[in-house]
């Protein structure tokens, strides 16, 4: 309740300061920037005369609103900054001559004062130069740049607080989620079944995979508190859960490759494994070892691609196809942690389900 009600007031400051912007930059001091040019002819002292200047200035500003409200948060969100400072840049001086000098044209043909014929005709021809030389609109284009890359920033930060809070809370529960969701109790009864059959015949893999269930537990218990955790440690998980299964199920044709080295990279924990449970959960090697489960992880620089597929019980294939509730939690893990910046595809036929995720480092 606390993070909903800190989002209200952050959202709700951006908005005032928004409307506040347009109310005293837009309406009163562009307005009155067009009210003293020196082709505007004012015939009577009246505290607001020619108003339909009020109403330019707004229609002449209208074009920052893409760029304040869609194209630059969605740049900086992906951390695009060279092409933030670039698209910025030249948006500003390209695009605002020529919606000024469409602007200018609309209203000049269109004006019924005398007393701003004169405006209108000077402003048409100064954007129409502009547009091939948008220098030229330099100063006016310098003001607008100013006060609505404040309105953009305040929305990036509070969007950042609002992400900080939820991650705040993602971290907290992500102990009970993955024991929960990700390792559901029945994994961890069969592990040690497993084990405690292999101890009765003294197998000499007994101690090994101990060691492994020991190493998953220390991962999910400790290293998972933290936002982001070692790629290799991650990948580590991985293996040893995939050879306790082929331990269960010896017969069945579980194939899972790992391409590219993890190198020193970080990534959000356990946002795989989900999907690896779910097709040993819902696969068809269950009955007759004769099903398979397989898949990769390939690294490279900049993302990571997972991917999986599995034959379907015909029973749980319904099932399947909606995730439940673990890999919805993983969805809003992703979109928490990488917005933007990931593509789950998850396809079920009915006999095959298939999932792939990338995700942008």
């Amino acid at each position: 309740m606390q993070t909903i009600r800190q989002r209200t007031s952050s959202y709700r400051v951006s908005i005032f300061y928004e409307i506040l912007v347009w109310l005293i930059y837009v309406c009163i001091y562009k307005y009155d920037h067009c009210l003293n040019s020196p082709f505007v002819v004012v015939h009577a002292k009246t505290n607001f005369p020619y108003p339909q200047l009020i109403v330019y200035a707004i229609a002449s500003t209208l074009y920052v609103i893409p760029f304040y409200r869609w194209l630059g948060p969605m740049l900086l969100v992906r951390q695009r900054y060279a092409w933030f400072s670039m698209i910025t840049i030249l948006y500003f001086i390209v695009v605002s001559a020529l919606v000024n000098w469409g602007i200018t044209h609309l209203f000049y043909f269109t004006n019924q004062e005398e007393g701003l014929i004169a405006f209108y005709n000077y402003e048409s021809h100064y954007y129409r130069r502009a547009v091939s030389n948008p220098l030229l609109a330099y100063p006016d284009v310098l003001t607008d740049l100013l006060a609505f890359m404040s309105i953009l920033l305040m929305r990036y930060a509070f969007e950042n607080e609002r992400k900080k809070h939820l991650l705040e809370k993602s971290n907290l529960e992500l102990q009970l989620q993955t024991l929960k969701a990700q390792l559901q109790p029945h994994f961890l009864f069969n592990t040690l079944n497993s084990i405690y059959g292999m101890s009765l015949v003294n197998s000499v893999d007994t101690p090994a995979f101990i060691l492994r269930l020991s190493d998953m537990m220390r991962y999910i218990l400790y290293d998972c508190q933290q936002h982001l955790v070692p790629l290799e440690k991650d990948v580590r998980f991985l293996g040893n859960y995939l050879e306790m299964e082929k331990k269960r199920y010896p017969e069945s044709n579980i194939v899972f490759v790992i391409e590219g080295d993890p190198g020193e990279k970080k990534i959000a924990p356990l946002l795989f494994i989900q999907f690896m449970e779910n097709s040993f959960k819902h696969g068809a090697y269950r009955l007759g070892d004769r099903g398979f489960v397989e898949g990769a992880l390939r690294i490279s620089d900049k993302k990571v691609i997972f991917h999986i597929a599995n034959d379907m019980l015909a029973v749980t294939g319904a099932g399947a196809a909606n995730g439940g509730v673990g890999i919805e939690n993983v969805r809003q893990r992703l979109e928490i942690h990488y917005p933007g910046r990931h593509r789950l595809m998850i396809q079920n036929d009915g006999k095959i389900f298939t999932v792939e995720l990338t995700i942008q480092l």
